[in-house]
Formats: structure tokens, sequence, C-alpha cells
């Protein structure tokens, strides 16, 4: 099987100060196309500490990817790098250089003297011309393999393995086979659950295979079905064949597929049922308002945002009475209940939603969310809790609180 490797360069990488994604999104492109990668390497801007990578690199892998290092600055060395490991002189090459020349033209700049190191390639290399950026590529071969080079700035990068470095590596290394992915979003179940309930399609599973994937930050959990075939309706087929029984396990937590997002579903759903919504929410760390009013269309459905901090407020804005916030906080069904109907009341919407709760970084105190639901002549009411020093605990809350406006519109 072809692998390819990945050598990420740039002292910052090592230090912290920028996060490697880069790796991360080509390895998940080269899987896509059938190329295997079995390393991932992160090393400074120092020349000799380059070389020795691309070495090792060459010696386990059919084509090593260098990404970063292709600037104008004299710490930008992945060219000299590659010629040393090459044994090939760097040569200019005028078309690059007017590449770039005109680039600066366009953003009504002047080219400086030190971009003119950016058109120099290896000798015999292939040039790869940057219309996105001023950091042009090469392609260098030897012995059979491949040494390609992408900028580090990630619009450049995924521009050229897209257009350039992913169809040369399907020609170079022989693959003619399609692979399609298909992505099942989950929430409200956690990475365990959707483990044990899929584990025989998982352990059976060669084609198409299963992946779990874990949004921790989201609270959502991806499941990722991807086929292999000579065409992509078969290989699309393979999926669609799995997907139901997936369906059948996991259906009541799946909100949408690929690149459909949770408030996406929900902004349209409340577009189709035609209801409106307001929302009263305390001050503990839920952004339900803020979510909707950025969602598309919002105008269509979102009626009333209000974040009440003082019982006082509460009282004289939504009539919850100072009485139900005995702990201070107003952190009981109670008060979640009373805040949502008074938003709905106040804005004169179909639905009110009320969230109360408290997020706590204290040993032995969990988190605790109350979400309440009004609609004509019914409030309902859930709680939630969760282990204290939870991260992310926030952006859950939130998306519980919409999640109960989603049941509700689907039931």
């Amino acid at each position: 099987m072809a692998n390819a490797e990945i050598v990420a360069i740039g002292s910052e990488l090592l230090l912290g100060q920028i996060v490697d994604t880069n790796s991360a999104w080509i390895g998940g492109q080269l899987a896509l196309a059938g190329i295997d990668s079995h390393f991932q390497t992160k090393v400074g801007d120092n020349l000799g500490r380059i070389v020795g990578c691309i070495r090792q690199a060459l010696e386990r892998s059919d084509a090593v990817i260098l990404c970063g290092g292709l600037g104008p600055t004299q710490d930008d060395i992945t060219r000299e790098a590659i010629a040393e490991v090459l044994g090939r002189k760097l040569v200019f090459q005028p078309a690059l250089y007017a590449q770039i020349t005109d680039f600066f033209t366009r953003l009504g700049r002047t080219t400086s003297p030190n971009n003119r190191k950016q058109a120099y390639i290896p000798e015999g290399a292939i040039p790869i011309e940057n219309p996105v950026g001023t950091a042009p590529g090469f392609i260098a071969e030897q012995d059979g393999k491949a040494i390609i080079t992408v900028p580090g700035v990630p619009h450049e990068m995924r521009y050229f393995m897209e257009h350039s470095v992913l169809p040369y590596l399907r020609t170079k290394l022989g693959i003619r086979e399609v692979i399609v992915s298909r992505v099942l979003k989950l929430f409200g179940i956690g990475e365990s659950l959707v483990d044990e309930r899929l584990k025989d399609l998982i352990e059976e599973g060669t084609n198409p295979t299963i992946g779990l994937l874990a949004h921790t930050h989201i609270g959502e959990i991806h499941v990722r079905l991807t086929a292999k075939a000579t065409e992509q309706a078969r290989a699309e087929a393979l999926n669609a064949a799995l997907e139901v029984k997936v369906r059948e396990r996991l259906g009541e937590f799946i909100f949408g597929v690929d690149e459909e997002t949770y408030e996406g579903v929900l902004n349209a759903l409340l577009v189709k049922a035609g209801r409106t919504l307001a929302v009263a929410e305390t001050a503990f760390g839920s952004s339900v308002a803020q979510t909707l009013k950025t969602m598309e269309g919002s105008g269509q459905f979102f009626r009333l945002g209000v974040t009440v901090v003082t019982p006082e407020t509460a009282q004289k804005l939504l009539s919850v009475p100072v009485s139900l916030w005995q702990d201070g906080q107003g952190v009981n069904a109670a008060t979640a209940k009373a805040l949502a109907e008074g938003a709905r009341r106040l804005a004169g919407s179909d639905l009110g939603l009320g969230i109360t709760g408290r997020a706590s970084e204290e040993k032995g105190r969990d988190h605790l969310i109350h979400i309440a639901l009004a609609s004509d002549g019914k409030t309902e009411c859930s709680e939630q809790q969760w282990p204290a020093r939870m991260r992310y605990i926030e952006n859950r809350m939130t998306k519980l609180a919409l999640d109960q406006v989603k049941k509700h519109l689907l039931s």
C-alpha cells in the first residue's frame, strides 16, 4: 500500500505558538484518497534537523509532504534542505517569479527583493504555482520517490493539496479506487455508548469501515462511514447500506450528516414549522440567545433574547417571583419555568425557553442546569448534571437547551 509522510516545518509549532492543524487536515485528505500516512513529524527551522527528517522519511515512505518554510525570510529554508538531500542546486524560475510579482501588483504592493528567493527550486523539480498566495511549491522526484512542498498558510496549503498534490499522488502511486465518506452527526449520547452499540459493525467492517470521533467542545459524536470502490456510485451504495444499520441503532441521536450543523438543522425546523421563540436565561454561561440570533434568517422565528442577572430584574421584566431565587442564583426548576413563561408572554411568541444553572469549579459540586420550554398551556422542565471541572460545559448547556426546542418541533 502506498504511503506518504507529513513533515511540518517551523519552530513556532514546537513552541506551541501555533497549533499544527495542517498535518491533521492533510492526513485526513490522504486517507480519503486511499493513501496511508504512518508518520507525522514537526521540526524547527534548523537546516541540519530538516535534512535529517527528510532523509528518514524517504527511507520509510513513498512520498514526503513538507508543509511550511517556503517564505522569503532567512528562516525559511525548506528549499535549501531539499536541495541538500537531493544533491541538486537551486535554480531560478522566471515564471514563478512573474507569478509572485503579479500577485503583489494585484494587491497594489511592491515585490520585496527577498521574495526573489521564493522562485528558486531544486534542479529538475516540477514547479507548483500559487495563485492564492506568494509561496510557490514544487515536486522533486528521485529513485522512484517524491518530495512535495506546500505552504504553511492553511488556505494556500489546502489549495495546493486539492489542485496539485492529491491528483499527482493518485497518478504517481497508481490509485484507481474512489474513496467516499459519509459522516453521521450525533448529539445526546457519549462516545463509549456509541462504540458499544456499533461494536460488531466496527469489528466486522472492512469496506465500508466505521470510525468514531468525539467533538468534546461541541458535545457531538461523529460516525464516519468510509467505502472504497472503482466507481463513486458503488462506494455511495456501500455506505448507504451501512448507514441503514447504524440508524437502526442510533437514529434517535442522529441530527444531521456531512456538512450539516446542529444550528442549521434547528434553523430549518423552526422556519418550516412557522413557530416563533423567545429566550430568557440567567448569567451562568449559556449562550442560547447569542446562538439563535446568529442563525440565518433568525428574524423569522426569534422574537426575544434576554439575560437576567438579579431577582429584581427577573421579576420586573418577566414576572418571576423573587422568592424563587432562594439560593441567590435561581438554580431550580421553578425559576426555569417562570423564565420560559415570562419570555413567551413578553414576546408574544409560540414558544418560550428558560435556562438557569451553574458552572462549577468546586470539587464535589456538579455543574447543574434546568431547561424549561413553555408552549400553549404547557411548560416542561428537564435537569442535567455533569461532574465538576468537565470542560466546555457552557457549550453543552446551550446545545441541550436548543435540543429541547428541536424535540418539541419533531414531536
